[in-house]
């Protein structure tokens, strides 16, 4: 899953995405040690403010990077 998430973000941010739990607030440091963690989404300097907010481009990007993940996992060959 790690994988495939990189890849969705990289095809569409043209990113390679650092693999990290140690920023913010992140509850992926506590059961990092104990099976694979993907905690991905957006950040900013209002999270979990009153008065959250995020730019529109920033959830624009987010929604093509879920929608090529979903797209990605379920190409896969399971067998």
């Amino acid at each position: 899953m790690i994988e495939t998430l990189g890849g969705s973000i990289k095809a569409v941010t043209g990113r390679k995405p650092a693999l990290s739990t140690s920023g913010g607030t992140s509850d992926a440091r506590f059961i990092k040690d104990y099976c694979p963690v993907v905690e991905f989404g957006l950040v900013g300097k209002t999270m979990h403010m009153v008065d959250e907010r995020v730019a529109i481009a920033d959830l624009e990007t987010l929604t093509q990077i879920y929608l090529r993940f979903v797209e990605d996992w379920f190409a896969q060959d399971i067998s």
